[in-house]
């Protein structure tokens, strides 16, 4: 694989709808290839099951927990000629991708794991769910199942005393060959007196991951537990009120809306939800920290003894977790590694040694390829697991390294181990 030139860069400002039609605009083609991607069969829920989820759940979360980001995505849908149905689908395809097939949890009528024959199938979804395998005879998969490998390092441990944040995104390499990612830096009016953003995300999307000018970063990874479950009650009638919860990537999006690390931390807590994730976050106050997110829980894992920095994959690894009645859905493999190979790399630099180029070696790390640290586009080699989500080809889409405290991101399109780096700064403001 060859050097990659970088992914677009946007720049929006203004208020909500405005900045939204703009991005929508800047990134119509992207967008609409983005959804005619994730209609193909097997990659998401069947259309019908998602759009009600989309109306029914998503939406009214959006409007009761984080209205301010609706008209910003109904700025995205008519700048990029779509309906705001399918830019809340771009937004949730991580949800929409967890929630299939025979072994996912009904919805919790009494907070207890139940199983897919005790539904009532009388509005048809039941049905529709339990024939959904994970892969819907799709040989690419679920490709909005996706591994990545995130880490925070402490001033303490960085040779220039800045705290940092790094990723190595990977996923299907659909977004790859088609371009359509972004680096999006968010400029709000200043009446809305929120932190400038800067995000990685897909084509329509409010971000996955990211920094802000007050010093806060968030870098997501995937996780899968028994909590999770199908957000919609099939016990009720059609057009019946639902419980309402938020996609992931607006929790993540409006923990950057914050200036004030813990006020994040408590919107990442009560933010409603239905499935799991992984979430490094820091500020450049030096604290970085990892949140391995439930539907009803944050399990908490800190820098370890004298380590100045965390390290986190696609698996628990919490007590917390592992003493609760819930278990990891991940079907083994690479996260069980990844972290660790990361952190080898790393310790000897512990005290002060550790450069941003020390960084990009430890990600570039290729044990066990194609499932290393460091993906190439690879097709899975895994055989005899019907089930196995991360088929297909994956490739390690960008490195993203947040420097909280130069408010700067590093960045390369495909693998950092031949990656054309370029950099992009945003203005300080006040973390407080």
């Amino acid at each position: 694989m060859p050097p990659q030139p970088n992914y677009q860069h946007i720049v929006v400002k203004g208020l909500p709808y405005d900045r939204g039609f703009s991005y929508g605009a800047q990134t119509k083609e992207k967008v609409q290839k983005c959804l005619a991607h994730y209609r193909q069969p097997g990659k998401l829920l069947p259309e019908d099951v998602s759009i009600r989820i989309i109306e029914d759940v998503y939406i009214p979360g959006i409007a009761e927990f984080f209205p301010e980001a609706l008209p910003e995505l109904r700025g995205i849908a008519d700048g990029a000629g779509v309906s705001l149905n399918e830019i809340v689908l771009l937004n949730a395809r991580y949800d929409l991708a967890r929630i299939r097939g025979k072994s996912i949890r009904p919805f919790p009528q009494k907070r207890n794991a139940g199983e897919m024959g005790d539904l009532v199938a009388g509005n048809g979804l039941a049905n529709s769910l339990a024939t959904n395998d994970e892969t819907d005879g799709c040989e690419d998969g679920a490709d909005g199942v996706n591994e990545c490998t995130s880490a925070g390092f402490l001033a303490e441990c960085t040779a220039n005393g800045d705290v940092i944040l790094a990723q190595n995104w990977d996923m299907s390499a659909n977004i790859f060959l088609n371009d359509t990612a972004v680096y999006l830096e968010i400029h709000p009016d200043p009446s809305e007196d929120l932190p400038i953003m800067f995000v990685m995300t897909e084509a329509g999307q409010l971000g996955r991951s990211g920094f802000n000018s007050a010093g806060l970063a968030v870098c997501a990874s995937s996780l899968m537990s028994t909590e999770d479950y199908f957000p919609i009650d099939l016990a009720q009638a059609p057009g019946a009120a639902q419980e309402p919860v938020l996609p992931m990537s607006f929790i993540r999006r409006q923990f950057l809306h914050n200036s004030n690390f813990a006020n994040a931390l408590v919107n990442v807590k009560n933010a409603p939800r239905h499935c799991s994730n992984s979430l490094v976050v820091g500020t450049a106050d030096s604290f970085v920290m990892a949140l391995e997110i439930t539907p009803t829980a944050a399990h908490l894992c800190y820098p370890e003894g004298k380590e100045n920095f965390v390290v986190h994959a696609n698996h628990f690894v919490s007590s917390s977790f592992h003493a609760s009645k819930w278990t990891d859905r991940y079907p083994g493999g690479s996260s069980w590694f990844r972290a660790e190979r990361v952190a080898r790399k790393v310790r000897p630099h512990n005290d002060g040694g550790l450069t941003e180029k020390k960084i990009i070696s430890a990600f570039s790390d290729h044990l066990s390829m194609p499932s290393s640290v460091c993906q190439h586009m690879e097709d899975s080699t895994v055989r005899n697991v019907p089930d196995y989500p991360y088929k297909g080809a994956q490739v390690t889409l960008a490195h993203l390294m947040y420097n909280l405290t130069q408010r700067t991101a590093t960045v390369c399109k495909g693998p950092p181990c031949m990656g054309v780096f370029t950099k992009f700064e945003i203005p300080k403001t006040t973390n407080m």
